[in-house]
């Protein structure tokens, strides 16, 4: 039972940190509220910090996502 509770707060845990990741990946590459001034971010490097955040999020959500399906599958 306790497994199963820790394995749900982590799983919506991972897919929160990914939905914001994304989020932060969207506002960086549009730059629609300056949040590249705001990070100082210099933009040669910027390709780079969107294919990091961009993976990091896709990993995170799809982790998070598989932990709990997981879950429903073994009740």
């Amino acid at each position: 039972m306790e497994r199963r509770i820790l394995s749900t707060v982590v799983g919506v845990t991972q897919e929160i940190v990914g939905v914001v990741s994304a989020a932060l990946t969207v506002l960086l590459a549009l730059n629609i509220i300056e949040v590249q001034t705001l990070l100082a971010a210099p933009p040669e490097f910027l390709p780079v910090y969107l294919v990091i955040l961009g993976l990091f999020s896709i990993f995170s959500i799809i982790s998070g996502f598989f932990l709990i399906t997981e879950l429903r599958k073994n009740r």
